[in-house]
């Protein structure tokens, strides 16, 4: 796979609790723990042999827009899409494929 592998999720995680522990702000505390929680889960969908439905969606969920069909293209960074992209093991190629049947899907209904 292409970029999908560039998220070490232990190290991500390690380094968030480490912040959340320093920090004094508990709205901070709070804004930092849900992003925990995402890269957690995200963790563990990786790790899975067999993912569901249900693991796909609450996977997705974590991006802007709730899918991956709606993130931005890859020239952008973001790192909640490729971190749903890597748990899921969406490459580079497939993801860019995928996209452009949808947006040729979409005309076709217009």
């Amino acid at each position: 796979m292409d970029s999908v592998n560039i998220i070490d999720f232990t190290q991500t995680i390690a380094e968030l609790k480490g912040i959340i522990a320093e920090e004094d702000d508990h709205a901070e505390q709070r804004r930092l723990s849900k992003i925990l929680h995402k890269f957690e889960f995200l963790q563990q969908i990786q790790q899975k042999s067999k993912r569901t439905k249900s693991d796909v969606k609450k996977a997705m969920s974590i991006t802007c827009y709730k899918s991956l069909a709606y993130c931005c293209g890859l020239t952008k960074d973001c790192m909640m899409r490729d971190s749903c992209r890597q748990a899921l093991g969406v490459d580079d190629e497939t993801y860019v494929e995928v996209k452009e049947r949808m947006i040729w899907q979409m005309l076709k209904m217009q």
